[in-house]
């Protein structure tokens, strides 16, 4: 089956051709209608979500994630043992070994932004 292609290009003002870029139709063209595409294209997206979200959703927080975690409570002027007991006020845990590394990652963002000035009232996951 041959494929359709289109080519572009990009010229000086005197006509010389800077480069080409050709575009080619994808291979796994089926005969639907648009509006299936888009939903079938959709619903793909969804199901890859939700696989990348369980991958991480289970892996234990990074060790590099905890010491920013302590460093950002720090700059709270909340240290050592205060600091752990608050992390764990804030993941809802009795310990930070059952935190993801989504849920790290969100709290993080969480802080930062309220170290901006900005008040997040929203859950971190």
């Amino acid at each position: 089956m041959k494929k359709e292609s289109k080519c572009f290009e990009v010229r000086t003002n005197d006509g010389k051709v800077i480069f080409s870029v050709y575009v080619y139709e994808s291979g796994n063209a089926t005969e639907e209608s648009p509006g299936e595409s888009v939903e079938k294209k959709g619903e793909e997206k969804a199901e890859k979500m939700q696989i990348d979200n369980s991958q991480t959703d289970g892996e234990e927080m990074t060790a590099a994630q905890k010491r920013f975690l302590f460093r950002l409570m720090a700059g709270q002027g909340i240290d050592g043992d205060k600091a752990h007991e608050q992390l764990k006020g804030l993941f809802q845990v009795d310990s930070l070994k059952d935190v993801s590394k989504y849920e790290a990652s969100k709290m993080i963002e969480r802080l930062l932004e309220e170290s901006k000035g900005g008040k997040d009232d929203r859950v971190p996951f």
